[in-house]
Formats: structure tokens, C-alpha cells, sequence
């Protein structure tokens, strides 16, 4: 019974120590609302200025005209390489094409240009060609000859986005054939002739946009792509 009472007094008096302490504490401190205010009125810390960003610009010359390259094949093994380029009198000297963040634009000789002159003069070179650069590779391919240069098909198309819309009018002005020299001219008479074809071609491009492609699509006998390349201004 005296155990219990002391406990009992004792838990009073510790109870009664903690009641104070916290009473005293809370009375120290301020009120709950007065930090808030604080916090309120203190000053901004003032925000760094954001450095304004330069807008990406890319500025492209086509001088001279638009250029393309790529190789083919043909289903017996013969190999090839087309190359040429895009020209106009008159228009692409000073052409420049402008890259930004809100698009491209075309500036000829400072003026905003935004469709092809009604003409474009095409020079295509269609070169006999090894399928491989590696030297080890001897497979013996055979050579572009005028009969299946005779059975290839040429098409013309525009290209805008993913569309493809055929020209509307494409003319052959000229053509010529040249043999090419092998580096070993003394085994010249021993290899089989090989040629470099060259066409030239007038394309009716008025009202067409300077941002669609020109895309040339060269299609064997069976209706196979043989080749596909784009001038691309």
C-alpha cells in the first residue's frame, strides 16, 4: 500500500514537472501566428535574371545549284553509281537557304523566294561501279552494258513530306556515253569495256515550293527499284 502511494506521488510530481516545463516553454515562446507574419514580412530574395536564349540560326549556300549521289543495283549483280545536280540560269546564284527554330525561308540575293523558276536543268551521271570497296571481295560482277541501260526506267517525282506527286513535264535534251580507262592500261584489251552514261533533262517546276524534293527513281525491266536518290534544297 506504501509502494503504491509513493508511486502515486512520485508520478504526481514528475507529471506536475513536465505540465510546468511545457507551460513555461509555451509561454516563452510566441505565438503560433506571430512566425507566420514573420515569415510574411520578410524581403524577397531577389530572382537571378533568366539570360535570354539566342535562337538557333543555320544558313545554307546553294550556289552553284543542289547536288546528290547514291548507288544501285541490278538482280544479275551489276552495280552502279548515279551522281549529278539541279541548276537554273539565273537562280540558285545567291540563293541561300535559312534554318530556325520557326521554320525555313529562302532568301535570292537578300529577296524572299518561295517557289522553283519554271524551269530546272538536270545533269544526271549513271558510272559502272564495284559493289564493294573491299579489296578481297574478287566476285567477278558483270558490267553495265548499253542493252541493260536500255531496259532501266527513269521517273521523276515531288516530294512533299511523305508524298510523292509524278512531274508533269520532264524532257531528255541530251545523252552521251564514254568509255571509262582502267587504272592497269596495259590489261585494257584483257577487261571488259566499262561506260559512264551522262543525261541531261529539263524539269517544268513552276509554282512547285522550294521545299519539296526532287526525286529521281531509276525501276528495272520487272518493275524493281534499281536506285533512288533526291536533290534537296
Amino acid at each position: 500500500m506504501l509502494a503504491y502511494f509513493a508511486k502515486s506521488i512520485s508520478c504526481a510530481i514528475l507529471c506536475g514537472a513536465w505540465i510546468g516545463i511545457f507551460l513555461h516553454n509555451a509561454e516563452a515562446c510566441p505565438p503560433p501566428q506571430s512566425r507566420i507574419e514573420d515569415r510574411i514580412n520578410q524581403p524577397e530574395t531577389p530572382q537571378k535574371k533568366k539570360v535570354p536564349r539566342i535562337p538557333k540560326r543555320t544558313v545554307w549556300n546553294l550556289d552553284g545549284g543542289v547536288f546528290f549521289a547514291t548507288d544501285g543495283h541490278l538482280e544479275n549483280g551489276s552495280c552502279f553509281r548515279i551522281s549529278g545536280g539541279v541548276t537554273a540560269p539565273d537562280f540558285f546564284d545567291g540563293l541561300r537557304r535559312i534554318d530556325t527554330d520557326d521554320g525555313t525561308t529562302y532568301l535570292l540575293n537578300n529577296k524572299p523566294v518561295t517557289e522553283f523558276p519554271d524551269e530546272l536543268l538536270l545533269t544526271m551521271h549513271l558510272l559502272d561501279f564495284p559493289c564493294s570497296r573491299d579489296l578481297k571481295d574478287t566476285a567477278v560482277r558483270p558490267p553495265l552494258t548499253p542493252e541493260l541501260i536500255g531496259s532501266l526506267r527513269l521517273h521523276f517525282y515531288w516530294k512533299h513530306g511523305v508524298a510523292l506527286s509524278p512531274v508533269e513535264g520532264s524532257k531528255r535534251t541530251n545523252a552521251s556515253v564514254t568509255r571509262l580507262v582502267p587504272f592497269a592500261t596495259q590489261a585494257n584489251d584483257e577487261l571488259a569495256p566499262r561506260f559512264q552514261w551522262t543525261y541531261t533533262f529539263s524539269i517544268q517546276s513552276a509554282g512547285v515550293p522550294l521545299t519539296n524534293d526532287l526525286v529521281l527513281i531509276i525501276e528495272s525491266e520487272d518493275h524493281k527499284i534499281a536506285a533512288r536518290t533526291a536533290a534537296r534544297l
